[in-house]
């Protein structure tokens, strides 16, 4: 069950590394929403496009526009991808802004899986002056020139290196407002060898060069959002540009850097391989466990299975129970549904008791001869179970600490803890640090993912050499109780009373069904009722263990009643068409 529990455990760290990984592209997703046109009219957009041999671009935008009152100021984003190449990025960097002539204050943030970087200008404070304004945004652009492919039919071919060409939308499609007419002035590093301007609304494009000057004029764009783009053919080499293996949609979770991401691979390697060991390590190697043919004395049903499993059995509450009763501490009554438990035995046959039984019979209140507690589906009995039920795991532990047959495992608990710290780390790093890529965090990632299992159950203790002594006890006893009885014989004639007293801790190993068919496997006839069972004569087997589940639904549904009125009171109300760069636009707000 702890390999199992292992197994689980680390697929679903598998899982949700993926998704923290892999949950950023779809962030990249553009929603198709309307146009709406913005308040703001833009009389005049130019700009200063400076291209250096090196590729870099020095841009100085001027936007000059007509507000109207209530608004705060412009917004400009920039597209960073390049339809034509999707493993470039064009990345605005060293941006400026003033409003006329004076500096103007602006927020920068990413939008869309860091597609978008985008300038918020302006003072939420305060609204702009009704009237015309001009804006000035100071930019620089590394890896504008790009090289020149070879066309063949439909598809790009090879580049040539004694050519490059500056393609860039020297007016930003994504602009919310009208503009009334552009001038964009583009100064080149030589002489252009050829110069193409495209509107996207198919308007002309004025068109003049002068020595390493090209200047672009064009009317009125309307509708918004219509860009124009200039395509210039250059006889220089392209130097290098800033791309990537992968396209931008990826860009947050593998961020803009080869090397860093790497880095982080490796290192996510060395947090899977630490964490796998760490977990290793936590390992307890089963002993052998021959079959016995009775439990580990002095231990009732539940610490049988705490000290096989190192955790609490999911029946424990219901075999305590019935273990009270083999034991003559109790009786069990059944009414249709409901149960009733009497207490039989006085203080010196509950202190003959284990510790998990007698805390039990002290929470139920029938630890005095006649004191009776029932299992009726109320709230208020369903209140009671439900606290026996949950205190049942820290009574085993303290047994099983008390007994000395497990002990704490230091090294295990702080595994656990640094499992938990790496968690809380990756979260840390992604909503509130908003690390640029959730690659950065495989190095804990990968410690998660290998240090999964050290949150299984049992790790944090380990048995001690008495207590794995036990635990082979414990072991070979659950084979008995859940083998088939070709493999395990048991001399049920001359020890018949025995199956009932085992039933208990066939409840305890959620075995009580294959007990039962031992039994009749081995005697030819249907197992017998316990004498402690107070069901009424002639009742078979199957109806034992019938009843058997009809205490636990009992129990089952006394829980459910409490725990649906805390459910009840803890819940409140309710409650521009191209490729190449300059991708982006802007507005008002």
């Amino acid at each position: 069950m702890s390999g199992m529990h292992r197994l689980v455990l680390r697929s679903i760290a598998v899982i949700a590394a993926i998704i923290v990984i892999v949950a950023p592209v779809a962030g990249s997703i553009i929603d198709e929403e309307a146009v709406t046109s913005d308040p703001v009219r833009i009389t005049d957009h130019s700009a200063r496009y400076t291209v250096q041999k090196d590729g870099t671009l020095v841009a100085r935008e001027e936007i000059t526009a007509v507000f109207p009152s209530g608004r705060h100021g412009i917004f400009r984003f920039w597209d960073v991808t390049d339809a034509d190449d999707l493993h470039v990025r064009y990345l605005p960097e060293d941006i400026a802004v003033r409003l006329d002539g004076q500096k103007e204050p602006f927020d920068l943030s990413w939008k869309n899986a860091r597609r978008f970087r985008v300038a918020k200008i302006g003072d939420a404070d305060r609204f702009v002056t009704p009237g015309e304004h001009t804006y000035t945004i100071d930019y620089r652009v590394e890896g504008a020139l790009s090289p020149v492919r070879e066309r063949t039919g439909n598809s790009w071919g090879t580049k040539t290196d004694d050519a490059s060409v500056f393609a860039w939308r020297v007016v930003a499609p994504g602009w919310q407002m009208t503009i009334d007419r552009s001038e964009e002035t583009v100064v080149l590093p030589t002489a252009p060898a050829s110069v193409t301007c495209v509107v996207a609304d198919g308007n002309p494009c004025e068109v003049s060069t002068e020595g390493q000057q090209v200047t672009l004029t064009t009317g009125a764009l309307r509708p918004p959002d219509t860009g124009v783009t200039a395509r210039v053919g250059l006889d220089v080499p392209a130097p290098d540009q800033v791309r990537l293996p992968w396209s931008a949609a990826w860009d947050t979770s593998l961020g803009r850097s080869v090397p860093l991401l790497l880095l982080s691979i490796v290192l996510g390697l060395v947090g899977l391989v630490v964490g796998y060991l760490w977990d290793r390590r936590a390992r307890e190697d089963e002993p052998g466990a021959p079959v016995m043919f009775e439990p580990p004395a002095g231990l009732g049903p539940a610490q049988t299975v705490y000290v096989a499993s190192e955790s609490a059995p999911d029946r424990a509450l219901s075999a305590t129970i019935l273990h009270l009763a083999e034991k003559k501490l109790v009786t069990l009554e059944r009414d249709g549904s409901d149960w009733t438990i009497t207490g039989l035995a006085d203080a010196a046959g509950w202190d003959q008791a284990d510790s998990v039984s007698r805390s039990v019979g002290e929470a139920l209140g029938v630890t005095t001869q006649g004191s009776s507690f029932s299992a009726d589906g109320s709230v208020s009995s369903g209140q009671v179970l439900q606290s026996v039920k949950q205190s049942i795991p820290g009574t085993l532990a303290e047994w099983g600490q008390s007994s000395e047959t497990v002990v704490t495992a230091g090294n295990e608990r702080l595994g656990q803890v640094l499992v938990g710290v790496a968690v809380a780390v990756v979260g840390v790093m992604i909503f509130v640090l908003q690390v640029p890529a959730t690659a950065y965090t495989l190095p804990f990632l990968g410690f998660f993912v290998g240090g999964a299992g050290l949150w299984s159950t049992g790790v944090g203790t380990r048995r001690t050499a008495a207590g794995r002594q036990v635990w082979s006890h414990a072991a070979g006893f659950r084979r008995l109780l859940t083998t088939d009885s070709a493999e395990t014989r048991f001399d049920f004639s001359s020890r018949k009373e025995l199956y009932t007293a085992f039933i208990p801790y066939a409840v305890a190993f959620d075995a009580a069904d294959a007990w039962a068919r031992k039994y009749e496997q081995s005697t030819g006839t249907s197992a017998p009722l316990p004498l402690w069972y107070g069901g009424g004569a002639g009742v078979g087997a199957s109806s034992f263990n019938d009843a058997i589940s009809s205490f636990e639904s009992s129990v089952s549904s006394s829980i459910s009643a409490y725990a649906a009125t805390q459910s009840s009171s803890s819940s409140g109300g309710g409650g521009g068409g191209g490729g190449g760069g300059g991708g982006g636009g802007g507005g008002s707000w």
